[in-house]
């Protein structure tokens, strides 16, 4: 039996794209979901594999029933092929989950059909009822988390959004997660070095990403014309708690240069009334520290000024410790997985607090 990634037929997670029958996971942590009962699953999945070499090609895991680790890793390597999902010797109920692991700017992951041996394909599986949406930067997406240390440069390979606080924060709290995260992207400014004289801009900062469904993935299925791009419908996923962790790439460009850092304060506040108009029911927890605590005390003097303004006690601000040798560091100074797992920790029970869960 055959059948296409519908929302009849699977769960989707995240914010996907469809275009014609192909559903298109986008940023990391996006998923889909199928139950069935036979012995054997597999996917047809188009790629722009050609486009990238071999470090930036995208890639999926793939879950089976309630695994906490994948079944398999996949790179997408090919510009359309049949992958096997689920195979045994046994026909028997299987829940078949398939996330992508690699962040929304580099390769494309369509989910084109799906194909099982029987034609029992099962009920939907359940949304959870916690809902939480991330919005960040690398270190929301897991860059590099599995690399061996900080000297070792960026491949999708390495980058597992399972290992970082984000989905790891939404498996604590038993929660669905909906990620916007975006390596180098900030409120003001993509990451600079540090001899940068222009902020960096091009391709969209944070708060316009924000607004549709998948940037990068309309522009390249749509053209560079703004108006073809599919914006987000936010009634799509209604999130209990929204975390925002953004300012480490902005640190880059501010430095401790004080119009600079007005500036990224006063946009922070206007992209919190962004979210708020969107988002009017949810508590939103602002984090910032593991790699640059730059912006730290600017940050937390915003969140201040935005809910003394606003009126709106439901805005919160949570600093976190930066990441230590001690800890270890994954691929070019970012955090490790263990620095990942306890900011997890504090990030969860900041959430608790916030929505007595």
């Amino acid at each position: 039996m055959r059948f296409i990634a519908s929302e009849e037929n699977v769960r989707v997670t995240g914010r996907t794209l469809v275009a014609g029958e192909v559903r298109y996971l986008g940023y990391s942590g996006s998923s889909v979901s199928f139950c069935f009962a036979g012995k054997t699953a597999k996917a047809l999945i188009v790629s722009d594999a050609d486009h990238w070499p071999a470090e930036l090609k995208g890639r999926i895991a793939v879950y089976i029933d309630d695994a906490k680790e994948p079944a398999q890793r996949i790179c997408l390597d090919r510009e359309e092929a049949w992958y096997t999902l689920y195979e045994s010797d046994e026909e028997r109920k299987v829940t078949v989950t398939l996330v992508k692991y690699s962040e929304a700017p580099f390769g494309l992951c369509g989910v084109k059909e799906l194909e099982i041996d029987t034609d029992r394909l099962l009920d939907v599986p359940a949304h959870k009822e916690r809902k939480i949406e991330i919005i960040g930067d690398s270190i929301t997406c897991g860059y590099g988390v599995e690399a061996a240390g900080e000297m070792i440069p960026f491949h999708t390979e390495t980058e597992n959004p399972a290992k970082s606080y984000s989905l790891l924060t939404a498996d604590l709290l038993d929660a669905e997660a909906n990620l916007v995260s975006w390596s180098g992207n900030g409120i003001i400014s993509h990451y600079v070095e540090e001899t940068a004289v222009e902020r960096r801009i091009e391709g969209g900062l944070m708060p316009k990403v924000y607004q549709f469904t998948d940037m990068s993935g309309s522009a390249r299925l749509c053209g560079a014309d703004e108006n073809t791009w599919e914006r987000w419908d936010f009634r799509r996923f209604v999130p209990q708690v929204i975390v925002v962790n953004l300012g480490t790439n902005d640190g880059s460009w501010c430095k401790e240069i004080p119009e600079r850092k007005e500036h990224y304060g006063k946009e922070y506040i206007a992209f919190l009334r962004s979210i708020r108009a969107n988002n009017p029911e949810a508590q939103i927890l602002c984090i910032l520290g593991t790699m640059d605590r730059r912006l730290v005390p600017t940050l937390e003097q915003a969140v201040g000024e935005y809910s003394e303004e606003q009126k709106d006690d439901r805005v919160h601000f949570l600093a976190l410790p930066e990441h230590t040798a001690a800890d270890g560091y994954g691929a070019d100074w970012h955090p490790s997985s263990l620095t990942q797992e306890k900011t997890a920790k504090l990030v969860a029970a900041k959430v608790r607090k916030i929505m007595n869960w």
